[in-house]
């Protein structure tokens, strides 16, 4: 009966903008989809994509544990929402091998590594703060991502694509990192723009064969000057980033 309880005080939490306190726990490890169980910090959800698994509502900040949550070889959908993060000594979050992953409305900080992605494919990263991060981001020879609403800060590297291909990263801020924006070994066909780049050293770099427009609009450069004259919003001078181009940056930073 006392579990019973529980789990529907959960299943009434898991709606987004539901929580108003995170319970604490431990480190999440989820290493196949019959990891998928209320034990390993799932509190609704079948494993459908519309239904999918959902961990919510969770605070772990249990210092010097390797990661705060890593799911590894799964397919079905999963949501992560709502969960506080701190204090990982390899990474927050990790998603490694796997596939139809949703992070949203999530916190992670103090960590070596904000949030990983390696080898996976359709996963979606939205309306979530990372800082105070050796590196805030890494996406490692995945494809298919969606990422929007980021808050980066205070990170060396806010995004780093090794061999990321197909990613979209829109309606993110990158404030106060060493280098903002990092896209290295193969990261090409890739969508960057509507994102704010606020006091970072370096903005952002490029290997070369990524947009970062739409064809309408780019990013928002901090302490980049060139004219507006016609007024629309847009700068009348690229910006370079080497073998790339924004070719419409924003002279006012994007709302949101």
């Amino acid at each position: 009966m006392k579990k019973l309880l529980v789990m529907c005080v959960l299943l009434a939490l898991a709606a987004p903008g539901a929580l108003a306190d995170r319970q604490e726990r431990g480190p999440i490890v989820i290493r196949s989809n019959a990891d998928f169980t209320y034990e390993n910090g799932v509190i609704a959800g079948r494993g459908l994509p519309e239904d999918p698994y959902v961990i919510a509502g969770w605070e772990i900040e249990e210092i010097g544990a390797r990661f705060g949550i890593l799911i590894q070889g799964t397919t079905l959908p999963v949501v992560i929402r709502d969960v506080e993060i701190g204090g990982a000594k390899v990474a927050g979050i990790k998603i490694m091998s796997a596939r139809n992953v949703r992070i949203e409305g999530c916190l992670v900080q103090g960590s070596a590594l904000g949030i990983g992605v390696f080898m996976s494919e359709d996963v979606q990263i939205r309306d979530t703060t990372i800082r105070e991060c050796e590196d805030a981001l890494h996406v490692y020879f995945s494809s298919g991502l969606e990422l929007s609403g980021l808050h980066v800060s205070e990170s060396i590297v806010g995004a780093w694509f090794t061999g990321a291909q197909g990613v979209l990263l829109t309606g993110s801020t990158f404030r106060e990192c060493a280098l903002g924006v990092k896209l290295e070994l193969g990261s090409e066909g890739n969508l960057i723009y509507g994102n704010a780049f606020l006091a970072c050293r370096i903005p952002a770099v490029s290997e070369g064969g990524n947009a970062w427009d739409d064809g309408a609009r780019g990013n928002y450069w901090e302490g980049f000057a060139a004219p507006d004259e016609d007024g629309d919003g847009i700068l009348d001078q690229p910006y370079s980033l080497g073998l790339d181009e924004d070719r419409f940056p924003l002279a006012t930073p994007p709302e949101g």
